[in-house]
């Protein structure tokens, strides 16, 4: 009787210590952040520019993909170009290339106004639904460009 009590108290004992340990394991990242957020170029918000400017590459890239075909052929062949720029632009902004960042961008645009001159031949469904896509993307990478360096 008295090693069941025993036992179980062993038992209870080892299961508290495990929770509480593993309560008050904090990884080295998460102490430096934490002790570091009061400045203004801290760890914690430069790792927050940096995973935001992921989630925008990646909602960009999740775009690309996911982008519908249309009735209308010239709309087809300015979205296929425009596809074509934004792979080139995430390249370009990956690799800290700002030359060529800043040159797809320019093809972006004027893709981006050419698709916007061609939205006249599509139903309103298709307009609806082109202009629901261009303003996600004008919207991340006008984020990914705020947070970018400029060229010289």
């Amino acid at each position: 009787m008295m090693k069941k009590i025993l036992f179980y108290a062993l038992i209870i004992c080892f299961t508290l210590t495990n929770c509480a340990v593993e309560k008050f394991n904090m990884s080295p990242l998460n102490s430096t952040i934490s002790s570091a957020s009061n400045e203004p170029g801290s760890i914690e918000s430069r790792l927050g520019k940096a995973m935001q400017n992921n989630v925008n590459a990646a909602e960009i890239t999740n775009l690309i993909s996911t982008f519908p075909k249309f009735r209308n052929d010239g709309v087809n062949l300015e979205v296929s170009r425009l596809k074509q720029h934004l792979q080139n632009y995430l390249y370009a902004y990956g690799a800290y290339d700002i030359n060529g960042k800043n040159r797809n961008l320019r093809e972006i645009e004027r893709t981006y106004k050419k698709i916007q001159r061609l939205r006249q031949y599509l139903n309103k469904d298709e307009d609806e639904i082109i202009n629901r896509y261009l303003v996600r993307l004008k919207t991340n990478l006008s984020e990914l460009e705020s947070a970018s360096p400029k060229a010289p």
